[in-house]
């Protein structure tokens, strides 16, 4: 299958789903990683275009962990707005990705680009296939299949799938620690208690534990299913 994992900042798929996609590409399945955004407010120095550049290549550095092509749609961080501009973006992504499932954010969550790429994605599902809808790449002839996964610390979110990702966590972690740029901006932003490496990764394998605790393995992401191209419950189709 191809999978794409679509956030809205870089950093996003991999504090959500790396583990995931790390299955998946052991698996043998094609994994593409996209984000709406390009990041360019993740500094308290740097210029926008100079910490732009810096977080999109750690992005495809924590891709190339788990040989993942890496695509960014390039809008400006907090300020992506819906618009024809930003569907057809979209739409063509995935046409481009010839994507068979998707994960992204969860409809409800803290910041309003996760909320605005998860609208988006669910929109634009059915209209892959729609040959008057005319992006640069081709139509393909499927809907995806759109998995949610949860928001950040997990709030209000209750799962209908988990995935182990206990042999996978220590790639997971490797993914993320790619993303320096934002240990430094949430130390600038939130203090002594994302002070470094090591405090910013405890939240995540909290949560992870926190669920692997409620499937009963060591590490685990939680998902909730969408929907498939007819709106029923899907087949098994995570990892």
């Amino acid at each position: 299958m191809n999978i794409l994992a679509i956030g809205a900042h870089p950093d996003d798929v991999e504090e959500y789903c790396g583990g995931t996609l790390a299955k998946y590409a052991k698996q043998g399945h094609k994994v593409f990683t996209a984000t709406a955004t390009n990041g360019n407010i993740g500094s308290a120095t740097l210029p926008m275009d100079e910490i732009a550049r810096i977080r999109k290549e750690e992005a495809r550095r924590a891709a190339a962990h788990i040989g993942a092509e890496y695509i960014c749609l390039d809008y400006n961080d907090e300020m992506f707005f819906e618009d024809r501009e930003a569907r057809i973006a979209f739409i063509d992504l995935v046409r481009y990705c010839q994507a068979d499932i998707i994960l992204t954010h969860s409809p409800k969550d803290y910041n309003p680009d996760h909320e605005l790429t998860s609208k988006i994605v669910t929109d634009i599902a059915v209209m892959i296939p729609i040959a008057k809808i005319p992006t640069k790449n081709k139509p393909v002839d499927k809907i995806p299949i759109i998995v949610y996964f949860e928001p950040v610390n997990g709030i209000g979110f209750i799962p209908t799938e988990y995935v182990d990702i206990t042999e996978e966590f220590e790639t997971k972690k490797a993914m993320l620690y790619e993303h320096k740029s934002q240990i430094t901006w949430m130390k600038d932003n939130y203090g002594d208690v994302l002070s470094d490496k090591d405090n910013y990764m405890s939240s995540i394998e909290i949560i992870n534990k926190y669920r692997g605790l409620q499937c009963g393995v060591e590490y685990a992401e939680a998902f909730r299913m969408a929907y498939d191209a007819y709106r029923v419950v899907p087949r098994r189709v995570l990892p």
